[in-house]
Order: C-alpha cells, then structure tokens, then sequence
C-alpha cells in the first residue's frame, strides 16, 4: 500500500514515527504544504491512502486521485478540506482522529477567556513598550459570571469541567441533549436562552454543512452588552460580518478568535483591525500530548484499513 502524507504533519516529531505505517508499504511524506493545487495533486496521484492535515481534497483533487481509496484527516473538522460527498461517490473511505485534543482546545478556549477578560494582550504591549498603564486594564472576575458552552461534545464537555472550577455558572447547548452531556453542573437550555443569558459563549461545535451559519445574527444580538464571545471550533459556523458588526458598535466587549474564515487570514482581515479583538493563529489543537494522541489514532485508522476493517470512518465509500 503507498500511503502519502501530501502537506507534512506537525504531529510526526522524529521519522521513527512512521515505521508502523512503513510495515503496511510505501510511505511518502513531504516536509509542509504543496505550494499549489497542481504540486498537491502530483503529490497524491500514487496514493492508496493519505493522512491529510489542512490541504484540500476538492472534487477536483479528488477526481485526479485513481488509486485513492482511504483518507485519514488529522483532526475532527474534515468537512472543511475533504469533499465527504465526492469521497463517497468514488470509493473512498473518509476517518479522523476524534478526542485527540479536547483538553488541549479546552485549555486553549479557557486561556483565551482569561486574556481577554483581563486584556492581558493590550496590557502586555502596553508594557513592553514602556507604559505604565494600570488603570487603563480593568477586567472582569469570571468566579459567579455565567459561561454559556455551545456544543457539548469531548472538547465542550473538557470546557464545562474547566468553568466548573472557576465556580461560573454553566449553561449549555448540544443538538444530543441527554442527562451524560449535562456533566459539571451544566444547565441545558436552548441556544436563544444561552446568548441572552451568558457573561461569555463559548463554541466547541463540529463543522457540518447543516451546521454552517449556526450563530446567526440573531443570535448574536440576543448577547447581553458588554458580554464576551470565544470561537475556537471553527470559523463557517459564525456570521463574522455580524460579529464585526457589534464589536464595532460596543454592543459586545470583546471576542477571541482562534479560527477564521481564510487560514492564514489576508492582510485586510477586518478583525487585525478591532482592538476588542484577540486573535491566535488555530492553535488551540497544538500541545505536545494531543499531536501524539493524533499520530496514534491517525496510524491506527490506515491499519484498521489495511486489515479491511473501518475506524473512525464517517462515510461507506468502498
């Protein structure tokens, strides 16, 4: 089996790494991301499988892959790179390394929460620059504030156990409410009664087409003012133009990206512009313990393949 990784992996540290796969075949890994679509596909004609990090696996790059017939993504948001449906139509098993990382995005989200409500960015330039300003930086106890937790899955469920130990009051939404998903004291409500309610919203949904534009405008005006928004799950969940709206007009204090629509984001991306904003480059996944935890998985899905046997697979391609 010739089993290609066409954009590198963080996650691989050291060659040795990868001897499991080389006891399936022939491993082809490249060192970062092809410079354009045409060196991508080049990259993956011989593949039987691929293990993908952020390249996209269009129709169209999909359709030039004839001997394609696995691909593992590194990772859980799949459908923003691989085209699931075209996948299907030709074949391909689609899988992806669930709960690798839920702590690891958990921490990241709360890390955010905490720079944010205490400016810790703006305080830190402001600093380094010789200001002393300290009046200037008033923050917010989150001790007795109401965190509202949209998506209660691994990585929602670590965000509820993090905010528990804040002592913040939980409220939470997840489209499979059940008494499991209520853990840590989370109080299940809808999503209108989250915004209107919480001091900060938190997102740890899955990108799905049916999700996209999930957090609508109105949605976002239901935000109390002065109230907090977070996203770390991904960017197409959100409308950012409404979200740009409100922080420009003062109705919400601030917001913390660490996802976007365009990665990297282009130089007039609106929200480098918005002071209320923080922005860190999607690396809330990128702890040492999670990039181990999704080599292991990734590898254990191309094995489970090559027995003939289905892991993490999201589709019936073959």
């Amino acid at each position: 089996m010739r089993i290609v990784f066409p954009d590198g992996a963080g996650c691989v540290q050291d060659p040795s790494d990868l001897e499991p796969l080389r006891k399936l075949g022939q491993v082809d890994f490249y060192d970062g991301p092809p410079p354009d679509r045409a060196q991508l596909i080049e990259r993956l004609r011989p593949a039987e499988a691929v293990v993908l990090d952020y390249s996209e696996m269009d129709a169209e790059v999909l359709r030039a892959c004839e001997r394609l017939r696995f691909v593992s993504f590194l990772g859980i948001g799949y459908n923003s790179c691989i085209d699931v449906a075209e996948a299907t139509r030709r074949g391909i098993d689609v899988a992806y390394t669930p709960d690798y990382g839920a702590t690891s995005v958990a921490e990241h989200a709360l890390a955010m929460i905490l720079a944010l409500t205490r400016h810790i960015g703006p305080a830190f330039v402001s600093a380094r620059e010789g200001r002393w300003e300290p009046g200037r930086f008033q923050g917010m106890e989150l001790r007795g504030k109401t965190l509202g937790i949209v998506g209660l899955g691994p990585i929602g469920t670590e965000m509820a156990r993090l905010g528990a130990g804040l002592d913040m009051r939980l409220l939470g939404w997840t489209r499979r409410a059940s008494a499991e998903r209520a853990r840590h004291g989370v109080t299940l409500v809808s999503l209108e009664d989250l915004f209107a309610a919480a001091d900060v919203v938190t997102l740890h949904l899955a990108y799905t087409p049916e999700s996209h534009g999930l957090i609508s405008r109105a949605l976002l005006e239901r935000m109390k003012p002065g109230a907090w928004f977070v996203n770390t799950a991904r960017a197409r969940l959100v409308d950012n133009a409404a979200l740009v709206d409100l922080l420009r007009g003062g109705r919400l204090r601030g917001a913390a990206l660490d996802v976007h629509d365009a990665e990297p984001p282009p130089a007039d991306d609106v929200f480098r512009t918005l002071p209320s904003v923080l922005l860190t480059p999607h690396i809330g996944y990128n702890t040492r313990e999670a990039a181990s935890n999704m080599l292991r998985i990734a590898i254990a899905t191309v094995e489970a393949f090559a027995r003939g046997e289905r892991l993490h697979v999201v589709n019936r391609g073959a």
